[in-house]
C-alpha cells in the first residue's frame, strides 16, 4: 500500500501543477498568427539596419516622407524581431511571442497573493484580457518592462539605494526597446503621489517611512525620465507618446474599446470583480494602488492599445482583494467550500505515483496541443490570409511603373514584400503625421481634395481594400482595373 503523501508536500505538489498548466493555458490563449499589421515594418526596419550596419533615423521606406528625421523608439526590438524571423521564420516568430507572454504572466503569478487556483483564475483572466494585444511588436517589451517594474517598486526593499540607480537603468533598455516607457513614468507618478497622499493623510502620528518613500520615488521617477535621453533620438523621444495621440482620429487602437467585441468584455469583468473584491476583503487600498488601477483604466477606457497595461497593473491587487475576500468569507458555508476549491484541497488525495502520471500526461497534452496549434497558425497562408499577397505576386510580374498608394493597413506588408515601390503611408504614424495621414483619408474617402493628392503625388498605381468609396469612382476618372481578387484591387493609370 502506498504511503500517503504529507500534507505540505501535497500542498507544495499541487501548487506546482497549477502554476504550470495555468501557464501552459496562458501559452494557448496568447498563441495567434503573426500577422499584426504593423509586425511587417518592424521586420523591414529590422532587416534594414541589419544591412547597412546602422540604426535608421530617417524614413527610407516612403516617398511621403523620404529621408525626414523618424523617432524610431523600437531599433533593438526590429532587430531581435528580424533575427528571430531570419533564423526561424513565423513559427520562431509567434513561439516567441508566446513564450513572452508565459514569461510576463509568470511574473503576476509570483506575485499575486491567495491559493493557487485564485491566482490562477486571475492570471488567465488577465491573459485573456490582453490577448487581442499580444502580437509580434515591439510593445511586448513594454508590457513585460511594466509589470517587472510594478513588482520592483511594489517589493519592501524595491527602492533600496541600489535600486535608485538601477531602475534609471532599466528606462535606458525601454527607451530603446518601445516608446510604451511613459507607461512606466506614469506608474512611478501614481506610487510617488500616493505615497505622499497616505503620509498626509495617515490619521494620528504619520509614518515617516511614507514620506521616504514618495520621496525616494520621486528622484526615481526624475532620474528615469532623464535616462530615457540615452537613446539614438535624443529628447525627440519625449514627444513621441504625445505626437502618437495626436494623429489616432483614425488610427484603430487609438479610438476607445468597442465592447460590443466580446474579446474586450475581460477588461470590465477585471474592473468589477477589483471593486467588489475592495468592498469584501476588509484591506484599505494604499492611495498609490487607487491611482495605478483608476489612472490605468482611464488610459484603457480612452485608448483601446492600452487595455493591455491596464490589465497587467490591475491583476496583483485583484488577487491580493479577492484573496481578503475569501479569508472574511472563510467561516460561511459558501467561503469553506470556496476555499476547499482554490485550495485544491482532497478528501482523498490520490497515491503520489498514480497523481505523477495523470499530472505529467495532462502537461504534455497541452503542451502538444499548443505547440500544434501554434505550428498551424504561423503557416504562410494563415498569416497572410488578410493581405494582398495575390495583388503582389501580379505587381512583381508584372512590374507595373509609377508610385504606388496604398492602404493603410497593408503599408508594413508592402515594406516587407514588395520593397522595390515605396509606400504612401505605413503603421508609422508619427512620422507621417496629421499631414499625410489627412491626405490618405480624403483619397480613399473619395472627397475632392484627395483626386489632387494622388497628382500632387504623381501616383500612376493604387492598392487598396475594395469596401473604400474610392474603388468605386476610379474607373470614372480614368483610371483602369489591372488586377482584382476577394481581398485586394490595383488600379494603374
Amino acid at each position: 500500500m502506498t504511503a500517503p503523501v504529507p500534507n505540505e508536500a501535497l500542498k507544495a505538489r499541487t501548487a506546482r501543477f497549477v502554476r504550470v498548466v495555468t501557464l501552459l493555458l496562458v501559452f494557448l490563449i496568447l498563441s495567434r498568427p503573426p500577422a499584426d499589421p504593423d509586425m511587417w515594418w518592424h521586420l523591414s526596419a529590422g532587416k534594414e539596419m541589419l544591412a547597412r550596419g546602422e540604426i535608421l533615423t530617417h524614413d527610407v521606406f516612403s516617398y511621403t516622407r523620404a529621408g525626414a528625421t523618424w523617432v524610431n523608439a523600437f531599433w533593438l526590438s526590429d532587430l531581435a524581431m528580424a533575427l528571430i524571423h531570419r533564423y526561424g521564420g513565423f513559427f520562431a516568430l509567434a513561439l516567441t511571442v508566446a513564450l513572452w507572454g508565459v514569461l510576463t504572466l509568470n511574473l503576476l503569478y509570483a506575485r499575486q497573493a491567495g491559493p493557487p487556483l485564485l491566482r490562477a483564475a486571475v492570471t488567465l483572466l488577465a491573459a485573456l484580457t490582453l490577448s487581442p494585444f499580444w502580437t509580434p511588436r515591439p510593445q511586448l517589451a513594454s508590457f513585460f518592462l511594466l509589470a517587472v517594474l510594478d513588482g520592483w517598486v511594489a517589493r519592501r526593499d524595491g527602492l533600496s539605494p541600489r535600486a535608485r540607480w538601477t531602475l534609471p537603468l532599466l528606462f535606458v533598455l525601454w527607451a530603446n526597446l518601445h516608446g510604451g516607457f511613459i507607461w512606466g513614468i506614469l506608474l512611478l507618478i501614481a506610487e510617488a503621489v500616493g505615497a505622499a497622499g497616505d503620509y498626509l493623510l495617515s490619521p494620528g502620528e504619520a509614518d515617516p517611512s511614507l514620506l521616504r518613500r514618495a520621496r525616494d520615488l520621486a528622484l526615481v521617477t526624475l532620474l528615469s525620465w532623464l535616462a530615457v535621453l540615452l537613446n539614438p533620438n535624443g529628447a525627440a523621444l519625449w514627444r513621441l507618446p504625445f505626437q502618437q495621440v495626436s494623429v489616432s482620429l483614425e488610427i484603430q487602437e487609438w479610438h476607445s474599446p468597442d465592447f460590443h467585441r466580446l474579446d474586450l468584455h475581460f477588461m470590465l469583468w477585471m474592473l468589477f470583480l477589483y471593486v467588489v473584491a475592495l468592498g469584501f476583503s476588509g484591506r484599505r487600498p494604499r492611495l498609490g494602488e487607487m491611482f495605478k488601477v483608476l489612472g490605468f483604466a482611464y488610459l484603457a477606457f480612452y485608448a483601446v492599445r492600452a487595455v493591455a497595461p491596464y490589465a497587467l497593473v490591475l491583476a496583483p491587487p485583484l488577487a491580493h482583494h479577492l484573496s481578503g475576500a475569501l479569508e472574511r468569507w472563510g467561516d460561511s458555508p459558501l467561503g469553506r467550500r470556496l476555499d476547499d476549491l482554490m485550495r485544491g484541497k482532497a478528501a482523498r488525495p490520490l497515491p503520489e505515483r498514480v497523481s505523477r502520471v495523470i499530472n505529467l500526461s495532462a502537461v504534455a497534452l497541452l503542451l502538444a496541443m499548443a505547440l500544434l496549434r501554434l505550428y498551424a497558425q504561423s503557416l504562410p497562408q494563415v498569416v497572410e490570409k488578410d493581405y494582398p499577397g495575390r495583388a503582389v505576386t501580379w505587381i512583381q510580374e508584372n512590374h507595373p511603373p509609377g508610385r504606388l498608394f496604398n492602404s493603410y493597413n497593408w503599408g508594413g506588408y508592402l515594406l516587407w514584400n514588395l520593397p522595390e515601390y515605396p509606400v504612401f503611408v505605413d503603421g508609422r504614424a508619427d512620422l507621417y503625421g496629421e499631414a499625410i495621414l489627412d491626405q490618405w483619408w480624403d483619397v480613399v474617402q473619395a472627397k475632392e481634395g484627395g483626386w489632387e493628392v494622388l497628382d500632387r503625388w504623381n501616383v500612376r498605381l493604387v492598392l487598396l481594400e475594395p469596401h473604400w468609396p474610392i474603388v468605386r469612382e476610379l474607373p470614372e476618372r480614368g483610371w483602369e482595373v489591372l488586377y482584382q481578387d476577394d481581398v485586394s484591387v490595383v488600379f494603374g493609370r
